[in-house]
């Protein structure tokens, strides 16, 4: 290889590399196609690194010279419905000004949700009003008894909100009308999750304060211009020293899968800390051109508590919270600690330093233990285990408090339903959008990066190689037993020096780097797959045509030949030949799809990709897994049936028999193929027998329960944690 080329091939990004890579080796095997593991044709892979060489390079040459700056992604007709909750208590004499600001803004895709925490005023005339007025878009919820605190009445705004964002819009504020058309677009990059506008702050009618002037002590910043950055650079160039975001007004946040709980019991802070709560992993945006007006009032709640001890007790568990949760030097803390000194000895009236360091104990805060930041490394959002699985554990791990940011490959292309698994709370990048891994892990103070395919270990490799304080884990799907035998030995020589600790799923997973020589035996764990539980809403056998009395199989996979679909309409098609009719039920998308939708017997019915697959296995009795994939490891449908309460008929491949356990029926191939007149007779029993259908069904429950993704992602918990620490 010449000089030159090496030194391309060291400034540009991973992705491009691997594929460059992939393109070398092409020709000099000289192979007449790219061997299926790639799933990309020559020409077409050709048409990518072309492409991707030009997105580089353009990127490049608009870079910002502001190294914090995140560069946002943009959707065409992004236009999501915004949830307003206007919580009010005895707000009456502000309230039409509040009102009218909402309900004049220029952006109209909102609902409003009206809320009174038992006003004594007539709070709830006005409110009954404008509800009235604007019925169509407004629900109006008033309390009986007042709710004991504001951040009661956020939750409840919140628990109610239809929206994918949320807009609390306190009822003596007001805003100007460009508020929601100004900040909404940000969030078509799916790693905000927070976004806010400048305030000024009205008392008695007039101007006061600015947020220019307010935050005229952070020089980091400049409040004249947008910009986005990322959550971990925003905490530590200043929003762990002060509440940069001085009024919830003037925010618009992603809506929350559960309010957090350390809010409720503050008074001062939990607005901050919940600010803190919703950025982590992610980012934040902030624009000048809109402007919220932030009502201070003589006698408010806040300017007393800054007088009480409660006060520096508050921010003690902010420090504590950022210290927990973001990469933050201990001069930022310092820092935090120097101003509240300031307030201590000024406005708090405290004499002796040492009466401050009860409340504020700081070298406490320097002792806590730091949760890790976790990048979640996908192939793409699309169909297989390996891809669905990461988002489900990324979910799990945010619902935790985690900070985890889920990182797109992009190695295939991204499907629209797959995304939908991924909480919009949680973080996603896309690696053809950034200027590769190293930018972000740098941008985001990444600890841990996880990937879940050996094209995205290889991607990888090049950065944790010469990184070694970030930590490379990896989770084999099957993948590596499955790659072309050449292939195969450049990727575990690559991973060998990179991956600080493999997970596998399945005994067989350990096949290639045994059979390989891999050697270090000690960086290997045992974790199996898991998934999260939610409500199912049975599909109506009515509507795929399906008599209510037949026995139903249901097939959810990829459309590809080594899924066994026709295997499963061959067994079907003569199980069919008396007793008890038997359906089959086809989920998923891909070759097969297309080539047998129009040649298919009325019991067989193909409705193609679904997310709410569990639907379809519930409108089932039994799941089917009838797969020949010898890559097969712990097939995530075992775990959707079961979670439909549905037994399983399944081959044996990998991990299948332990899963299955007693909880449905487990056959072998024969040669590798599945055996159709086994399978035939299994599926009549099982139809023509209530009794033998209802004792493997008894068990489903019980043996489900071992794949609750909580109990899994405990194990990675204790994973990330022991090679963090």
């Amino acid at each position: 290889m010449s000089l030159a080329m090496k030194v391309y091939r060291a400034l540009i990004s991973p992705k491009i590399r691997v594929l460059v890579r992939r393109a070398e080796d092409f020709c000099e095997e000289n192979l007449p196609t790219i061997h299926k593991t790639i799933f990309v044709p020559v020409k077409s892979l050709a048409k990518s690194v072309l492409s991707l060489l030009l997105k580089f390079s353009m990127s490049r040459k608009k870079e910002s010279s502001a190294a914090n700056l995140w560069k946002l992604s943009a959707k065409e007709n992004f236009a999501p419905l915004i949830s307003v909750v206007v919580p009010n208590f005895n707000h009456a004499l502000y309230l039409r000004q509040r009102l009218d600001s909402v309900y004049n803004q220029t952006y109209k895709n909102f609902e409003v949700i009206l809320l009174d925490d038992a006003s004594t005023d007539n709070s709830t005339e006005i409110l009954r009003e404008f509800h009235e007025r604007y019925k169509n878009n407004t629900r109006l919820v008033l309390n009986e008894k007042n709710s004991g605190g504001v951040f009661h009445q956020w939750r409840k705004g919140i628990e109610l909100a239809r929206g994918d964002l949320i807009w609390i819009a306190e009822s003596d504020d007001f805003c100007a009308e460009n508020f929601l058309a100004e900040l909404v677009p940000a969030f078509a990059d799916d790693a905000i999750q927070l976004a806010f506008c400048r305030s000024d702050f009205i008392k008695d009618g007039r101007k006061v304060f600015s947020t220019e002037q307010y935050l005229f002590d952070l020089p980091d910043f400049d409040w004249t211009k947008n910009f986005a950055m990322t959550a971990a650079e925003f905490v530590t160039q200043g929003f762990a020293i002060k509440n940069i975001i001085p009024n919830v007004s003037g925010v618009l946040f992603r809506k929350p899968k559960t309010f957090p709980e350390h809010c409720l019991d503050m008074k001062l802070c939990g607005d901050w800390l919940f600010y803190l709560d919703a950025l982590k992993g992610g980012c934040v945006y902030y624009s000048p051109a809109a402007t919220n007006f932030y009502r201070v009032h003589k006698e408010s709640t806040s300017l007393k508590i800054q007088k009480e001890p409660r006060y520096f007790l508050e921010h003690e568990k902010i420090a504590a919270f950022v210290a927990e949760n973001y990469s933050v030097p201990a001069e930022v803390h310092e820092k935090h600690f120097k101003k509240l000194e300031e307030h201590f000895f000024d406005y708090y009236g405290g004499k002796d330093s040492s009466e401050l360091e009860k409340l504020f104990d700081l070298q406490k805060i320097l002792n806590v233990k730091r949760k890790p930041n976790i990048l979640m490394g996908v192939f793409a959002l699309s169909i297989g285990g390996g891809e669905i699985f990461p988002l489900i554990l990324a979910n799990e791990l945010n619902r935790r408090g985690y900070p985890v940011t889920v990182l797109d490959f992009q190695m295939e292309k991204d499907l629209a339903d797959v995304r939908k698994k991924l909480n919009p709370t949680v973080p996603l990048l896309y690696i053809n959008e950034t200027d590769g891994l190293a930018e972000i892990v740098k941008h985001f103070k990444i600890d841990v990066i996880h990937t879940h395919h050996g094209f995205v270990e290889e991607a990888t490799s090049y950065f944790t190689e010469n990184n070694p304080k970030v930590l490379h884990i990896a989770t084999l799907h099957g993948m590596y037993e499955e790659a072309e035998k050449n292939y195969l030995q450049k990727l575990l020589v690559r991973v060998k020096k990179s991956v600080d600790a493999f997970v596998y799923i399945a005994d067989k997973n350990l096949t290639p780097f045994r059979e390989n020589n891999f050697g270090r035996e000690e960086i290997f764990y045992k974790i199996g797959n898991g998934l999260e539980r939610f409500p199912i809403n049975p599909v109506a056998r009515s509507e795929l045509g399906i008599p209510e009395n037949s026995f139903v199989a249901c097939v959810v996979s990829r459309a590809i030949p080594q899924k066994g679909w026709q295997a499963a309409i061959e067994a079907v098609k003569l199980a069919n030949d008396g007793g008890r009719r038997i359906d089959l039920i086809l989920v998923g998308a891909g070759e097969l799809y297309d080539n047998l939708k129009d040649t298919l017997p009325e019991f067989v019915h193909m409705v193609g990709f679904r997310s709410n697959v569990r639907d379809y296995l519930a409108a089932a009795d039994i799941g089917l897994l009838p797969s020949e994939y010898a890559g097969e490891s712990f097939p995530l449908l075992i775990i959707d049936s079961f979670f439909a309460g549905r037994p399983v008929v399944s081959s044996n491949l990998g991990e299948v028999a332990a899963m299955v356990e007693d909880a449905g029926i487990v056959f072998d191939l024969v040669g590798g193929k599945v055996p159709i007149k086994e399978l035939a007779k299994i599926l009549r029993e099982l139809a023509d027998n209530p009794a033998a259908y209802e004792k493997i069904r008894s068990r489903v429950e019980r043996v489900a329960e071992k794949f609750s993704i909580e109990r899994v992602a405990e194990k990675y918990i204790n994973l990330y944690e022991e090679k963090f620490s």
